[in-house]
């Protein structure tokens, strides 16, 4: 039995929640589908129902350009091309790789040397977070010549660093990694950016680019499984962080919870610091931390591993895709 109530629901919040102010295109399309009933008919039965996996199938299939407008322009092309959009969301998950997110991780940073491993890497774009420039407003760092440039809207008082850090040894872990140089795995990565936002897509094709440049090392593997051994790969002059953003939502709570005790279990060999970037649901223990209710979704927090234990802190509420961060870590 198909829960065509579920799906309304997902499609409302969607656009009320993560596009109304943000993204006028991926909001009417949104509300669309919950007011149309065959568009809620042909999304029922699919395995994964996720707004932005619709829509980048939609955009790989249209591109950029010609992405449905109006509900009846989204109504006529499921309509045609509805068995390939079905397929392309059987066989592909959301990848975004936002590298936007990197003006939010930047300020959580401990001082270097430093080996980073991300969670659901992607293409591992977000481990060249030391190659690209930001602009906090008044406070700029980084590469002047960086063809990825970030902007991000702060509130509170940043723990900005003078100069970015020193990244002595990077590596990803992702299920399904990108590979930058198939065309149809960066087309699916572009198409998974909102349509309408045309600096996000810019960056991202910049990033892409520096990308194939360095060809950072995503391995394939699961966070559960495959965690321990790149840890034990990173070098033992370096502080290791472990980081994340938009990503543990997709695992079960009882997946989350095995990733932090392999982490704590790690740490009586040498200290971890994991930094979180995630929805407010996600990690109990920083949202435990986090005030009650506020305008930006995402809870970056950073927890620090140290023989065994765990000491969490609740740093800044941000924009899921990096856009603003507002600062409320006490100790600043």
């Amino acid at each position: 039995m198909f829960d065509f109530d579920h799906v309304n629901r997902v499609y409302r919040s969607f656009a009320d929640n993560e596009c109304q102010g943000y993204s006028d295109l991926y909001f009417n399309l949104a509300h669309a589908v919950a007011a149309k009933d065959e568009l809620v008919a042909f999304l029922s039965p699919l395995p994964v129902i996720q707004p932005n996996l619709f829509l980048a199938a939609i955009q790989y299939l249209a591109g950029q350009e010609w992405m449905p407008k109006s509900a009846k322009e989204l109504e006529v092309f499921v309509q045609r091309r509805g068995v390939e959009i079905a397929t392309l969301m059987n066989l592909r998950r959301t990848q975004t790789n936002e590298v936007g997110r990197c003006a939010v991780l930047l300020p959580a940073l401990p001082d270097g040397p430093l080996a980073l491993l991300e969670v659901g890497a992607s293409a591992g774009l977000c481990l060249l977070l030391d190659e690209f420039y930001y602009d906090y407003g008044d406070t700029k760092i980084g590469i002047p010549e960086s063809p990825v440039r970030l902007r991000c809207q702060t509130q509170g008082v940043l723990p900005l660093p003078e100069k970015l850090p020193q990244v002595v040894w990077r590596a990803g872990l992702d299920l399904a990694p990108v590979n930058l140089r198939d065309q149809a795995d960066a087309r699916w990565m572009s198409s998974c950016v909102f349509a309408d936002h045309v600096e996000r897509q810019q960056r991202l094709q910049a990033a892409m680019d520096l990308g194939r440049r360095r060809e950072v090392k995503v391995h394939q593997g699961n966070l559960v499984t495959d965690l321990r051994q790149l840890i034990d790969d990173a070098p033992d002059h370096a502080l290791l962080v472990v980081f994340h953003s938009a990503v543990l939502s997709y695992v079960s709570p009882q997946e989350r919870n095995i990733f932090a005790s392999n982490m704590a279990d790690a740490s009586r060999a040498r200290d971890i610091i994991w930094i979180s970037n995630e929805s407010r649901s996600v990690v109990p223990e920083i949202a435990a931390l986090a005030p009650p209710s506020g305008p930006r979704p995402f809870l970056l927090g950073r927890t620090t591993f140290h023989r065994g234990e765990r000491r969490d802190e609740f740093l800044a509420l941000a924009h899921p895709h990096g856009a603003e961060l507002e600062w409320l870590h006490p100790r600043y």
